[in-house]
C-alpha cells in the first residue's frame, strides 16, 4: 500500500505559525509527524511514498493552485489512498485538510482520509462529516494518538481495497 501525506508546515517540521507562508512542495520520504504514521503502516507492509506539504496561509492564498498540484502528483506517483494530517486541533490546518479532501474526492479516484480532533474543529467537522472519512485523533498532546494512527492505518486499507467502509466510519469516524 503505497501512502501520500499532506501536512501543514509545523506538522512537516518546517516552522511554527511564523511560516505558514511556506510554499507547497514535497519529498519522497516521511517527514515531520509522518514518520508516526510511517511505523503503523510498516506493520501492514504499507509505505509513505511522499509527504506533500504548505504553509497554511500560503494555502489560503493560493487553494486552487495547491488542490490541482496535490491532486496531480498523487495520481502521478499512483498513490493508493492519501491521508491528510493528523491536523489534530489546528483549525487552520483542520480547513485545508477538508478542503483538500473535498478537491481529491472530486477530482481523482485517489481514497483520501482526513485525521482530525474535534477540539477547535467542531463546526468545520460538522460540515464535512457526510462527505469526507474524518478519523478522530486526539488534539495536540491528547492521549490516544496511537490508537487512533492504528484505526487510520485499518481505514487505509479498506479504502485501498475499495471495501465497505459504513462499519469502519460509524466506530473511528465523526459521523
Amino acid at each position: 500500500m503505497k501512502v501520500i501525506v499532506i501536512l501543514d508546515q509545523i506538522q512537516a517540521g518546517l516552522g511554527g505559525k511564523e511560516r505558514a507562508d511556506t510554499p507547497l512542495g514535497g519529498k519522497r520520504l516521511a517527514m515531520g509527524s509522518a514518520d508516526t504514521l510511517e511505523k503503523s503502516l510498516k506493520k501492514i507492509d504499507g509505505e509513505i511514498i511522499g509527504t506533500f506539504y504548505c504553509g497554511t496561509t500560503y494555502y489560503q492564498d493560493n487553494a486552487d493552485l495547491v488542490q490541482e498540484k496535490f491532486a496531480k502528483m498523487a495520481e502521478k506517483m499512483a498513490a493508493d489512498v492519501v491521508v491528510i494530517g493528523p491536523t489534530y486541533d489546528y483549525p487552520e490546518f483542520s480547513k485545508m485538510g477538508c478542503e483538500l479532501a473535498t478537491y481529491f474526492n472530486e477530482h481523482t479516484s485517489v481514497p483520501v482520509l482526513v485525521a482530525t480532533a474535534i477540539e477547535k474543529n467542531e463546526a468545520l467537522i460538522t460540515q464535512y462529516k457526510a462527505s469526507l472519512m474524518i478519523v478522530k485523533v486526539p488534539k495536540k498532546g491528547g492521549t490516544g494518538l496511537s490508537s487512533a494512527l492504528n484505526h487510520l492505518v485499518e481505514g487505509c486499507q479498506l479504502a485501498t481495497k475499495k471495501e465497505d467502509m459504513r462499519e469502519f466510519k460509524q466506530q473511528y469516524c465523526y459521523s
